[in-house]
């Protein structure tokens, strides 16, 4: 391995380690949507007093409530009307996925793009775990989409350590940083943020299928792993019964086949959530 992917793997690791501020955190409207969330005796004006301190959110919530894919009735025009109508955790994901985009961005021109594609394949993919899981009674689909925006996270603390200390790395050896260590940097990093288990196993068994679930008893890691599958070019040439993930959530070949054409209107509701044209 070459000396400067050893100096970036141990960097990351150490930064995590020590909790250093110059890697991702958490970011801070995400991260007080979910202490809320997780206090039984949170109301929505707290949410609203909080989501309040930020303009861009604020309107992107209101705009959002009253889209043709969520408004049910009279239109909103305050958060607190609008926010019920989201549900709590589909408002943390919304403001997950605006606080992240700022911070898949770099000086390099190559590491740039990289976290581009990243961003925008996350973005995809969740979309498509929400309209899956919706499908299955077990899986939420919220958490799903979740699953989906984070299942490659580990890659971003090392693109950005790459721009800031290292902006003239050659393509291949980034390319072989992000393959050999983005799974451990992830898991890592999950882990400072306090993500759940279920989603840090979509991280840690994102290459490797972690086990063979039977049909009724798929997790997370099955989802992302056929949603990677159906957001191929090759989809529709793929042979879905020897796919591990389409037989543990109950999919037989002619489901998965014409999957995104049949839920063409959920992909539209979730799309617009995640800001996707």
């Amino acid at each position: 391995m070459a000396i400067e992917q050893l100096e970036i793997v141990d960097d990351v690791f150490l930064a995590l380690h020590a909790d250093n501020l110059d890697l991702p955190v958490l970011p801070d409207m995400a991260l007080k949507i979910r202490h809320l969330i997780d206090d039984p005796e949170s109301s929505v004006g707290q949410f609203v007093q909080l989501i309040s301190t930020d303009l861009t959110i604020t309107l992107y919530v209101i705009k959002l409530a009253n889209s043709a894919a969520l408004s049910r009735g009279r239109p909103v025009s305050n958060l607190h009307d609008a926010i019920p109508r989201l549900g709590y955790r589909a408002l943390f994901n919304m403001v997950l996925t605006i606080t992240l985009t700022k911070l898949f961005q770099a000086n390099s021109q190559l590491i740039n793009n990289k976290l581009k594609e990243l961003w925008e394949h996350s973005r995809t993919l969740a979309a498509c775990c929400y309209v899956l899981a919706q499908q299955r009674k077990q899986l939420k689909p919220d958490q799903a989409l979740l699953a989906g925006l984070v299942h490659d996270i580990g890659a971003l603390p090392l693109y950005l350590y790459a721009d800031r200390h290292y902006p003239s790395i050659s393509q291949n050896m980034l390319d072989e940083l992000i393959i050999e260590h983005s799974t451990s940097v992830g898991v890592r990093l999950l882990e400072s943020w306090n993500f759940p288990d279920e989603i840090i196993d979509v991280v840690s068994g994102n290459q490797n299928k972690r086990y063979f679930a039977p049909a009724g008893e798929a997790d997370y890691v099955d989802v992302v792993a056929m949603a990677n599958e159906l957001m191929k070019i090759s989809a529709d040439t793929i042979t879905w019964a020897n796919v591990e993930a389409a037989e543990a959530l109950g999919y037989f070949h002619e489901d998965c086949q014409n999957f995104i054409a049949n839920h063409s209107e959920q992909f539209a509701v979730v799309n617009e959530m995640l800001g996707i044209s």
